[in-house]
């Protein structure tokens, strides 16, 4: 009797242990790797998507303003102190400043301001009351900005020419860069 009952006992040696642990440790490390790159896809994704909106929104609210910029001139109200009488863009020596004045009246400038890009604006003939503003977030770096404007008005259509280069701030491995450049046309006709 004692022979059957050792004969009946079933269980694992050392050897089979370690070799069941060993192939569930394979797995698991598999399977986590995956789930972190899973993540990181996402985060970049997410970085990238920020990126995209951040420069739609800049460039929706600088292409309505510029395409429906008119001329300037001695008005009554003034004329805007960075734009060439007559002109319906100008730009500064170096590019990275745009200066219009809206159908609104207001003298208004795009330019960088440390990694944002900024809009300010004053009603025409008074400087003194400039609000500037940011339209880009504190999230998405620019750089790189230049303004190129040809401004032809009664000869062919004025238009202005944007390049920048935009990335999502924080760390390197979800870092997402656009380089942006557009051109947008005036609808200033005389």
């Amino acid at each position: 009797m004692f022979k059957n009952i050792k004969k009946n006992q079933k269980g694992v040696t050392l050897l089979e242990l370690t070799v069941s642990v060993t192939i569930f440790s394979i797995i698991m490390l598999a399977v986590t790797q995956i789930f972190r790159m899973v993540v990181e896809g996402q985060r970049n994704a997410i970085a990238a998507q920020n990126v995209q909106e951040s420069v739609r929104y800049a460039m929706e609210v600088m292409s309505k303003e510029i395409r429906t910029a008119k001329k300037d001139e001695v008005t009554a109200l003034g004329q805007c102190a960075n734009v060439q009488n007559g002109r319906v863009y100008d730009v500064n020596g170096q590019g990275d400043e745009l200066y219009i004045r809206n159908y609104k009246d207001e003298c208004v400038t795009y330019r960088l301001n440390g990694d944002r890009l900024e809009i300010e604006r004053y009603p025409v003939g008074n400087p003194t009351s400039a609000i500037a503003d940011f339209i880009t977030p504190e999230k998405i770096k620019v750089s790189n900005l230049k303004f190129s404007a040809v401004d032809n008005v009664g000869a062919d259509q004025s238009m202005v020419t944007i390049r920048m280069d935009i990335e999502a701030i924080g760390k390197t491995a979800h870092k997402q860069g656009v380089t942006l450049q557009t051109t947008i046309s005036s609808r200033y006709y005389e």
